[in-house]
């Protein structure tokens, strides 16, 4: 026989069991919440780094500018239609003198061909000629610019110029970016030597330079690893570099010689001078004294 009371004593236990526990307190809400913030800070960042990183790494003047307009009136309009279609247009001084060399030039990632014309023009001087052609997205090319369709495209380039000039008179001539891309050429073809100026070791070092706190080598697209390229080149190579450089380390275009093969790299370090060397004060002399000793 069941105590009168005893059915409401275990239902009012059971009406306890099942009861919602009592919710965390808010101080505790509050410090997930703040634990949580670094995080999804964290994942924030590196996902916009991540889908803008060609808008850090290339500041394109997109608009054409004739060379004349920038004082070189011996130049000419350049174009060359990618295997995509897309169209690439650039500067072109022919050599005035068959013993001369002809520079393929491959620029920087900022601006475009007008703010080197100064360059080309010293380049020039001597009766050698210049091709600086524009990368996909600067100075008048079309298409968008990354690493893969730079380097296609600078060997549909030196594929041109070997129509018109002989391979052992062209010289590869690279700018801060356009080290790497000179360099990876050079791997795969044969020329008369390359000519780097402010190089690094590669763009993935730069960028683990700049951002520590990401894991650059699993987000970059474009890495440029010249301390891998400029194992297989077999030309002579001269780098200089400026020691005021404030861009790229003067200590990047050391350690990437080191890599290079024994006895062929020079280089050459410019005091107090920038990011990109003018050449009017002290590298073009070296350089056309470089080249008149190569054999």
């Amino acid at each position: 026989m069941i105590a009168p009371g005893a059915f409401s004593m275990s239902r009012g236990m059971t009406d306890a069991a099942i009861s919602k526990p009592a919710p965390a307190p808010i101080w505790w809400r509050i410090l997930r919440i703040l634990l949580w913030l670094p995080v999804i800070g964290y994942l924030a960042a590196a996902g916009y780094m991540t889908a803008f990183q060609r808008s850090f790494l290339y500041k394109p003047a997109p608009a054409w500018q004739a060379p004349a307009d920038s004082g070189l009136a011996n130049a000419e309009r350049f174009e060359l239609k990618a295997a995509d279609g897309t169209l690439l247009v650039g500067w072109w001084l022919p050599p005035k003198r068959d013993d001369k060399p002809v520079f393929l030039y491959f620029h920087g990632n900022a601006n475009g061909l007008a703010r080197r014309a100064t360059r080309f023009g010293y380049m020039a001087q001597d009766g050698s000629g210049v091709l600086a052609m524009s990368y996909r997205g600067y100075g008048g090319s079309g298409g968008a610019t990354s690493e893969a369709a730079i380097h296609a495209d600078a060997r549909l380039i030196l594929s041109e110029l070997s129509k018109r000039v002989a391979p052992e008179r062209i010289v590869l001539f690279g700018e801060s970016l356009g080290t790497g891309v000179a360099l990876r050429l050079a791997a795969e073809a044969k020329v008369k030597g390359v000519i780097l100026d402010s190089p690094y070791l590669s763009v993935m070092e730069r960028a683990r330079a700049q951002y520590p706190w990401l894991p650059v080598s699993l987000l970059l697209a474009d890495q440029f690893r010249s301390d891998q390229f400029i194992k297989q080149v077999d030309e002579p190579i001269f780098i200089f570099h400026g020691t005021a450089d404030r861009v790229i380390p003067v200590e990047d275009s050391e350690k990437l010689a080191v890599l290079g093969r024994p006895g062929q790299v020079t280089r050459k370090v410019y005091a107090g001078e920038p990011h990109v060397v003018p050449l009017n004060r002290g590298p073009m002399p070296d350089i056309l004294a470089w080249l008149a000793a190569i054999p």
